[in-house]
């Protein structure tokens, strides 16, 4: 199974596993790390630690904004870390997919899935006159 590690500030990462498992079921081997408190050294360092933990053939990594502190701290991390995949601007669609299909793809062909599907459920909602 493919590990998930969702990454935002505040509450936004512990709130939006919450959401999907509303829809999905509880999920196993997710993680949560929150910015709260954290300077982007000491995220670093927190996110290295739940890397570690535990013997993952593959670990996806969900951040909430691209550019923010919660991305750059993963950054550097992708140089020692070959199989860690991530995926900044994560929405609900895009994670719920992920649950849905972590055992069915290797890392590499589920990120590609979970791309499209983030992008493919931004919409703007319109009158049917316009």
């Amino acid at each position: 199974m493919i590990r998930g590690i969702i990454i935002g500030h505040g509450e936004f990462a512990k709130a939006i596993l919450k959401t999907a498992e509303q829809i999905v079921g509880e999920q196993p081997e997710v993680e949560v790390i929150s910015n709260k408190g954290f300077s982007c050294a000491g995220m670093t360092e927190k996110i290295n630690e739940v890397i570690s933990k535990g013997d993952y053939k593959s670990t996806i990594m969900f951040l909430d904004l691209p550019g923010g502190s919660c991305t750059i701290s993963c950054y550097s991390l992708l140089k020692y870390t070959k199989d860690l995949k991530i995926i900044s601007g994560v929405n609900l669609p895009m994670l719920i997919e992920f649950f849905m299909l972590r055992n069915k793809h290797s890392a590499d062909d589920l990120v590609c899935i979970l791309a499209k599907k983030g992008r493919e459920n931004i919409i703007q909602l319109k009158c049917k006159n316009e």
